[in-house]
């Protein structure tokens, strides 16, 4: 094509862009428009990638900032939240806070999802959008059957003041820091200050003194202030098992029935106290 036929071509194209084709270029930009300005105007709850399937267990976890229960506008999503299957499997949210796991064979008529609650986060209202439900526990947990349904969790910012949870070790090292209290109770036991003290800095291998140097901590860091909800049923339990196989000193062995009982509930403790749950860790 000679240079005159390629110049006489780009104005007749342009005269084209120009006029008959002038509404039309825009209404196609004006289509291809729409469906992304729906992404960015609708939650991700609507883009979640939970679609009509027999064994996918699927949703999208949330901070629900206007306390609805509902996920839309003003809302955004919780990304690396854990997700526990009960076959099982874990899985973390992605950046839109969406989840999806197909459970291992053989299928199982339902399952329960358990979404551990996010550092200074509790579950929120229920509503459409959140299915969960805490009963004082590190979880928030519903039981569903796998349709590809979607299972959604909201959670809302704590209103404890949440000063920061304490380790064993800052405890031990910062009685300044301890609340003011007469006696305290562990396990039916009454404890002063200094016996508390003295008990919290004798962990050896006897199991007992592994649980007290956990449930001090938590309890304590529930008296300063921060929040307790992903933790009280716990701290029961730890005093139950107190009462059950204790006190300090009874000689519970690691491989014994007593702790094979008292490990879990040793090990939730620890979590609060490092500020991997509902409070945060001391900054």
């Amino acid at each position: 094509m000679s240079q005159e036929s390629r110049v006489e071509l780009q104005e007749q194209s342009q005269q084209l862009m120009d006029g008959p084709l002038k509404h039309i270029r825009a209404a196609a930009l004006a289509a291809a428009l729409v469906p992304l300005a729906s992404v960015f105007a609708n939650p991700a709850s609507a883009q979640t990638p939970c679609a009509a399937s027999a064994g996918l267990i699927c949703g999208t976890v949330f901070v629900d900032a206007n306390a609805t229960g509902i996920y839309d506008t003003g809302d955004s999503p919780l990304a690396g939240v854990t997700v526990q299957i009960s076959n099982g499997d874990t899985v973390t949210t992605d950046v839109n806070g969406n989840y999806s796991d197909f459970p291992s064979s053989p299928l199982a008529s339902s399952y329960t999802i358990s979404v551990l609650i996010p550092t200074d986060y509790s579950v929120g209202p229920s509503g459409p959008d959140n299915v969960g439900t805490s009963s004082n526990s590190p979880y928030s947990s519903v039981t569903v059957a796998p349709t590809g349904t979607p299972n959604n969790f909201g959670f809302a910012t704590s209103a404890a003041a949440n000063p920061g949870t304490g380790t064993p070790g800052y405890w031990k090292n910062h009685p300044e820091a301890w609340p003011s209290f007469t006696t305290i109770t562990v396990g039916g036991v009454p404890y002063t200050k200094d016996q508390a003290l003295a008990a919290l800095g004798k962990v050896t291998k006897d199991r007992t003194t592994a649980m007290f140097a956990a449930l001090l901590p938590a309890m304590l860091n529930v008296m300063i202030g921060n929040d307790k909800s992903c933790i009280q049923s716990t701290i029961d339990a730890a005093n139950s098992w107190m009462m059950m196989y204790g006190p300090v000193g009874s000689g519970v062995s690691g491989g014994s029935a007593a702790w094979l009982s008292g490990d879990p509930i040793h090990n939730t403790l620890d979590a609060y106290n490092n500020g991997l749950l509902c409070a945060p860790h001391r900054k």
